[in-house]
């Protein structure tokens, strides 16, 4: 953090994006965070919560974003058009989400292996964004734990 620090972005600093194999944004930001010593005019790479498969650099031109991702693993480009200010500030912005699933619940599971299934809320993790089911058509009640992201409400508790 120290390093990043001492390079202050100047008034021409630009932010451009980066195209990367999508659930590998993690590795490739580890990579070109090895690769920051060996380029200068790179202020800052910032992973997106919005953008899936996409990185973010700020960097004082083009030229120095091109030396950061060369021969580096994950990455597929650059996208040409730069991002302003705005754009770069509203992409890294996590959005806090609103939970209303309750225990006791029938929600619908919408993706992932159990997908068409329907089940009971058994517990909520807010935490995690999991929640506990136990499905309602299976012989054997057995929990699984799934995002939230995953089911869709039926019925909430409130309306029985």
């Amino acid at each position: 953090m120290e390093d990043l620090e001492e390079k202050v972005p100047s008034e021409g600093s630009h932010y451009f994006v980066i195209r990367v194999t999508i659930g590998r944004e993690t590795q490739a930001l580890e990579r070109l965070e090895s690769q920051l010593a060996r380029v200068a005019g790179i202020y800052s790479i910032i992973k997106s919560y919005s953008l899936k498969g996409y990185l973010i650099v700020e960097a004082d031109g083009y030229e120095s974003v091109s030396k950061l991702i060369y021969n580096i693993k994950h990455i597929r480009g650059i996208i040409n058009k730069e991002l302003n200010i705005n754009e770069a500030l509203k992409a890294i912005e996590k959005k806090q989400q609103k939970i209303v699933i309750k225990a006791g619940d029938i929600v619908k599971v919408v993706s992932g292996p159990f997908k068409g299934e329907t089940a009971t809320v058994k517990t909520v993790n807010k935490e995690k964004d999991e929640v506990t089911v136990m499905f309602l058509e299976s012989a054997v009640p057995i929990n699984v734990n799934i995002k939230i992201s995953d089911v869709s409400t039926i019925k909430s508790e409130e309306e029985k």
